[in-house]
């Protein structure tokens, strides 16, 4: 029995973050894992910062996936060959339908994206987007209900409506890595902190108890997650003591949240752990994150 077998047998799941990033000088996004070193307590080291103690060593780090390693997929199923091929295109799904885009020479305006039907098992060319987007450096894509959003590095980012079928553009304020959701509660981040929809008074509410990382983080976050029904966050901010800003450091968090009933439901967030996980060069570019179980 494999591992990964093995696991679903005993319904043991381990979640495993991954981070797409575009480095300088690098013709291809680099992806990178989390490593987080086996038994070891991990700490806060947001605090460990604020009271001027300097970390002794990394326990958690984001290394480098070489190019041959693949996540496990349980099932794989081979589709038709698109129209033009790709390499890091992003996807998404939506309707029983199954949208890609990018990953193609910029020129190619009449298969830049296409939709793969999976009732028919065909693909479509979608509209052209237009060049603003086509010769843009595409991030992340995100599906609603109704629309399919590209996140670019633009100064607008763009739609496409299935049921118009045409594009579209939205402001910067659709962020679509500053979102999540985890137990049916949707959670976002501002430059004040983080926030949690109350259903019951349909408004955002902040989370209680975030107040290192709400003073550390918030401005420099690019993204959040659902981490096992945890929230993890990804911020950066200029390495310290480095006077010519040449490099960040790439921040994670792991915040438990737990729900306290009373007269006015509160949200209040633990956090786990917050380390530093990678230094890269300041001119780098975050494409997208995802958490996969394993």
């Amino acid at each position: 029995m494999s591992f990964y077998n093995a696991r679903c047998h005993s319904k043991t799941r381990e979640h495993i973050l991954h981070v797409c990033l575009q480095l300088p000088d690098h013709r291809l996004p680099s992806w990178y894992s989390m490593w987080i070193k086996p038994d070891q307590t991990l700490t806060n080291e947001l605090e460990e910062e604020e009271n001027n103690n300097k970390s002794t060593g990394r326990n958690t780090m984001l290394v480098a996936i070489p190019s041959s390693y693949s996540p496990h997929v349980p099932t794989l199923y081979l589709a038709p060959r698109m129209k033009v091929a790709r390499e890091n295109a992003v996807a998404g799904r939506l309707n029983g339908k199954i949208y890609v885009m990018g990953g193609c020479n910029a020129e190619e305006s009449k298969n830049w994206g296409e939709v793969f039907d999976t009732n028919t098992q065909t693909w479509e060319s979608l509209p052209d987007p237009g060049p603003e987007l086509r010769f843009s450096l595409v991030k992340t894509m995100n599906v609603t209900k109704r629309r399919v959003y590209v996140e670019s590095s633009e100064k607008t980012d763009h739609y496409y409506d299935p049921k118009e079928g045409r594009w579209g553009v939205s402001s910067k304020t659709h962020k679509v890595g500053r979102k999540c959701e985890i137990g049916k509660v949707r959670y976002t981040c501002g430059k004040r902190g983080f926030f949690w929809y109350d259903k019951k008074l349909k408004r955002w509410r902040m989370v209680k108890g975030l107040e290192v990382l709400n003073k550390y983080c918030c401005v420099g976050v690019i993204a959040i997650a659902n981490y096992g029904g945890k929230l993890l966050i990804l911020w950066d901010k200029f390495e310290q003591h480095d006077q010519c800003q040449d490099n960040k450091e790439i921040w994670c968090s792991v915040v438990a949240l737990e729900l306290r009933s009373g007269g006015d439901d509160e949200v209040w967030g633990i956090v786990e752990w917050a380390s530093v996980v990678l230094t890269v060069p300041s001119s780098y570019v975050f494409l997208r994150c995802q958490v996969k179980p394993v």
